[in-house]
């Protein structure tokens, strides 16, 4: 195998070699951090914007009730048309 499998370098190195690889974690960890923060802005305007739509999906539904009934029957009709489709193929 290999003959000089120790843990670490015994050449000098050693000292870069581990300032270097901490240096890779440090930015590692910035990286990191800031992926975080995005995600979480990220979210937050997409909770933000959703919240926006079911409001303004609320609004309309209450200002024509029987339209909003009317597309809802509809769309209830067409998905069990396609469900039943669907289940006699099997």
């Amino acid at each position: 195998m290999y003959e000089n499998s120790g843990s670490g370098p015994s050449n000098g190195h050693g000292a870069a070699a581990a300032a270097s690889a901490e240096e890779a974690k440090e930015h590692l960890r910035a990286a990191k951090g800031a992926a975080a923060d995005a995600i979480r802005s990220a979210g937050l305007e997409a909770k933000t914007w959703s919240r926006g739509r079911f409001s303004e999906l609320q609004d309309r539904i209450e200002a024509e009730p029987y339209r909003a009934t009317a597309w809802a029957l509809g769309i209830g009709f067409v998905a069990g048309v396609l469900i039943t489709s669907l289940a006699r193929r099997r």
